[in-house]
């Protein structure tokens, strides 16, 4: 008797990214490599009606739309726990990066037959009016007024990725330019750091915002999160090393960041944001940001195919 092909339970969002991947394309695709679909719009409820004998769940999306639906699967009571691959469509892919993961459709599908699992953390962020969660970062000052300005802006002339690279960074660096410095207080493990400062991140992922990898370490398995801090007086640091990026040049964020499983933060300014929604109820609060380590299992390419 044939063996019946693995059910992969799909999650897509078609309007992610430049190429607009149609539901025909994908599922023929994953068909081709001896896989069978449920197939679920992220527009929808993306998770009903999981069925047991699905070997595992497949995003494809971008960094917004992976988010959004592992919070989802982390809130959704499953009957059995199920790993989770990655089909990165958006413009950064911020997650799947620092997951190696390739952005090949044909690839990244063919490992599925031979891959190896990823623990993934996630990190909870509490005393705001209901916790917080987050898989990429958490933070204050620039980026999320970054957020801010991008959404006002108009994006009709926008037509590729790299336009959309070259307007973000190059808002981002006259943000910098002029941002006002805010006072954090932060307690990380037995050290009470108090500066005035233009940004603020804690990373569970390497990368941020438009492909910035703020932190080259930053390992979302490791059960550490990699907090940057960036001063007043190192606006200047900062301002270059958007401008090196923006260049097209491959380099590294120079201020070492500061590793820790959880911390407690106030944020005198009111910037603020968890990984790609703005959040505006944090009122100078004192909050408190813990790691939740190795809830997700994350399929990554095995070593074998590469």
């Amino acid at each position: 008797m044939k063996k019946p092909a693995p059910l992969v339970h799909v999650i897509h969002n078609p309007g992610a990214g430049q190429q607009k991947h149609s539901e025909k394309k994908l599922s023929s695709a994953i068909e081709r490599h001896g896989f069978s679909i449920d197939y679920a719009s992220s527009e929808k409820r993306s998770l009903k009606d999981i069925r047991p004998e699905t070997s595992f769940i497949a995003i494809a999306g971008g960094d917004g739309t992976i988010k959004k639906t592992i919070i989802k699967l982390l809130d959704k009571k499953l009957r059995y726990k199920r790993p989770v691959a990655l089909l990165p469509f958006g413009t950064a892919n911020n997650i799947a990066t620092s997951l190696g993961i390739s952005s090949d459709l044909d690839r990244n599908i063919a490992s599925w037959s031979n891959y190896n699992l990823r623990k993934f953390d996630i990190g909870q962020v509490t005393g705001t009016a209901e916790p917080l969660f987050f898989i990429e970062s958490f933070g204050f000052g620039i980026f999320p007024k970054l957020m801010q300005k991008l959404e006002g802006m108009d994006t009709t002339a926008i037509k590729t990725a790299e336009d959309e690279f070259e307007i973000a960074l190059d808002t981002l660096l006259a943000i910098t330019e002029t941002y006002t410095a805010h006072t954090c207080s932060i307690e990380v493990e037995d050290k009470k750091i108090r500066k005035k400062c233009i940004m603020v991140e804690i990373m569970n992922i390497s990368r941020l915002g438009p492909n910035l990898r703020l932190s080259e370490h930053a390992d979302p398995s490791d059960g550490f999160f990699d907090v940057v801090i960036v001063e007043e007086n190192q606006r200047e640091i900062l301002k270059n090393y958007i401008a090196e990026i923006a260049k097209g040049k491959d380099v590294v964020f120079p201020v070492p960041p500061i590793r820790t499983k959880h911390l407690k933060i106030k944020w005198n300014g009111k910037d603020a944001h968890v990984d790609d929604q703005l959040i505006n109820d944090i009122k100078k609060s004192r909050l408190k940001v813990n790691l939740m380590h190795s809830l997700v299992e994350i399929m990554v390419e095995s070593k074998k195919l590469k």
